[in-house]
């Protein structure tokens, strides 16, 4: 097994991540073409690593896998909760929590903002529920590890963009 090299591949794992690619991420192979080929909107890395380092990586493996999962299971809820935004609007609201506490991308609020702008407007409580939510839930995230990694200043100006940008799609 000495010098045998591995290779790992990683993807952002992100709202426009295909799925395609976040079945993939973190996933061990022996030879680099053992991994289909990156479709459009899949941003990867395929990273080699020496035998001595494959424990550490199958446990990297495990917890990717994790994340990539969590992001598919968001995915699910922010998307069942769409659906029901107009008909049961607390469990709307409930499912939009639990997609949150997962991860927030604004790109998906603007969409849902302008997708469901009637739902939003005829119901003003439900709209400031959201809000809260979302508002909550993108401050929490910048305090997550995978954001510590930005500079400071970087990372600061990122949130308050995110934030100002929640409050005009819901509490204007």
């Amino acid at each position: 097994m000495r010098g045998r090299t591995y290779y790992q591949y990683y993807t952002n794992v992100i709202y426009s991540t295909p799925e395609h690619c976040l079945s993939w991420h973190g996933k061990i192979a022996r030879n680099p073409n053992a991994f289909a080929p990156a479709t459009t909107g899949c941003v990867h890395r395929i990273i080699a690593f020496p035998h001595k380092d494959l424990a550490y990586h199958r446990e990297q493996e495990r917890l990717m896998h994790a994340i990539a999962q969590a992001e598919l299971r968001r995915r699910e809820l922010f998307a069942t909760a769409t659906r029901m935004l107009d008909d049961d609007p607390d469990q709307a609201v409930e499912l939009f929590s639990q997609a949150a506490q997962i991860e927030v991308y604004i790109p998906e609020l603007e969409e849902l903002a302008v997708n469901k702008e009637a739902a939003l407007t005829a119901n003003p409580d439900v709209r400031e529920q959201l809000g809260k939510i979302f508002y909550q839930a993108y401050s929490d995230k910048f305090g997550r590890p995978r954001y510590e990694r930005l500079p400071e200043r970087m990372r600061l100006a990122r949130e308050q963009a995110g934030l100002a940008r929640i409050k005009e799609l819901f509490f204007s």
